[in-house]
């Protein structure tokens, strides 16, 4: 097979490329469709940590090189720099790494579960603009089923936390209690509404909430019991503000320097003003921590910040792993089993194209209608002769050792001599 997935994650950028990276949900179908112009199907996975484009090509030829271009142009990123950062994984390295993201086990906090649903709206996305197939399709359904089981049959979420919740927690640790303290959050979307509830959850009385669409930072406020903020008074709430948490979709700058300039001169207090932004791209200008009474984390400060407490969860990783694994095993018998059946149909087709030219090239020789009873005769001995010279062979590809088999009967009898997708790759 040829798949791949070319991505960078926590491990491998800084946050400042990838927010150079990240594709916004809005963008997906015009990403999709720019990238379908190098691959036949594909799909991305956009998060705050990663940035992931996955492919499907029978064709293996230059597919690295292809993504690799594709990457570089829609993001603007020079391809030496982007070689530095991006890892490639192919085939069933490819497979795991999908199965492993969708479990958390790849998450900056291990286990964390909102990966799961990232990971079906990215499949979501390509399949609804047709850029994706069997077996990429396949492989996403797959991946799915691994990130349910691991949360249904594993405790590893009890021992994790959603990366809002980690940052609610960076503040208790700086702040110690923060019954009192003044929180802002800025953005109503999926992640603002966990910081929202992280909060409400750690004890905070006073917590507003600001968005550019004001009903949903309402929505918001009024589940929890908070204040919501018009977004044209941003400048104002941060001055009233001990705790910002930011973590909205925006592309640019929600808040920048001069505005937190100037809200630190309405302050009116001496207090350190701590902001989190959990946004990428970033949503809070990083020149707002060369300001004295502001101290600025991002999402990678949170990261090495949080580092989950996995003590006593080491089981619950290795119960995880084992789902993966197990599931990895599924994929590969179906892999076989589907790239066998391909082949066993391919020399059906091709030996039954054969038979029915010697057939018609017998008849002629003879000066026999294809409609007469010769004709008829001629062509049922032939047709049970094939089939009978093909049972062997096909029933020992769909039962036997497919992986010594398959190679050799793909190139004594498939379409490519070199096997699917065994074609170079760079």
């Amino acid at each position: 097979m040829s798949l791949l997935v070319t991505g960078v994650d926590h491990h491998t950028a800084p946050v400042d490329l990838r927010e150079r990276l990240s594709v916004e949900r809005d963008d997906l179908p015009k990403t999709l469709q720019q990238l379908s112009e190098y691959v036949p199907q594909s799909a991305i996975l956009s998060t705050c940590n990663r940035t992931e484009v996955y492919v499907y090509d029978p064709d293996g030829q230059g597919l690295g090189e292809r993504v690799g271009d594709f990457i570089s142009e829609y993001s603007g990123v020079p391809r030496p720099e982007l070689e530095r950062h991006t890892y490639k994984r192919w085939d069933i390295d490819c497979v795991s790494h999908l199965f492993r993201v969708a479990a958390g086990l790849e998450s900056m906090i291990v286990g964390e579960r909102q990966i799961l649903g990232q990971v079906r709206a990215a499949f979501s996305a390509a399949g609804q603009g047709g850029f994706m197939k069997s077996p990429l399709s396949r492989v996403f359904h797959s991946a799915l089923r691994t990130g349910r089981r691991v949360h249904r049959e594993t405790a590893i979420g009890q021992h994790s936390r959603s990366v809002s919740r980690a940052a609610v927690q960076m503040a208790k640790g700086i702040f110690g209690n923060l019954e009192d303290c003044r929180a802002l959050v800025v953005g109503a979307g999926d992640a603002g509404r966990m910081v929202a509830r992280a909060l409400s959850d750690a004890g905070v009385r006073q917590i507003r909430v600001t968005n550019r669409t004001s009903w949903r930072a309402e929505e918001v406020a009024k589940e929890l019991g908070g204040v919501s903020v018009p977004f044209q008074d941003l400048t104002s709430a941060l001055a009233e503000s001990d705790l910002v948490i930011s973590s909205t979709g925006s592309p640019d700058y929600v808040v920048d320097f001069g505005m937190v300039s100037g809200a630190l001169t309405n302050r009116g207090v001496s207090d350190p003003l701590l902001m989190i932004d959990i946004a990428v791209p970033r949503d809070i200008d990083p020149a707002v921590a060369e300001l004295g009474p502001v101290r600025l984390f991002d999402i990678d400060a949170l990261g090495m910040a949080a580092e989950t407490n996995l003590d006593g969860a080491t089981g619950e990783v290795r119960r995880a792993n084992g789902i993966v694994e197990a599931e990895l095993a599924r994929f590969i018998k179906w892999w076989n089993s589907s790239d066998t059946m391909e082949l066993a149909i391919a020399m059906r087709r091709r030996a039954e194209a054969l038979r029915r030219r010697e057939v018609a090239h017998t008849l002629r020789l003879l000066g026999e209608d294809e409609e007469s009873e010769l004709a008829t005769r001629l062509d049922a001995m032939t047709s049970a002769l094939v089939k009978k010279l093909l049972h062997q062979p096909t029933a020992e590809l769909r039962t036997g050792d497919s992986k010594t088999l398959f190679p050799v009967a793909s190139q004594m009898f498939g379409d490519n001599p070199r096997g699917r997708g065994r074609r170079g790759r760079s």
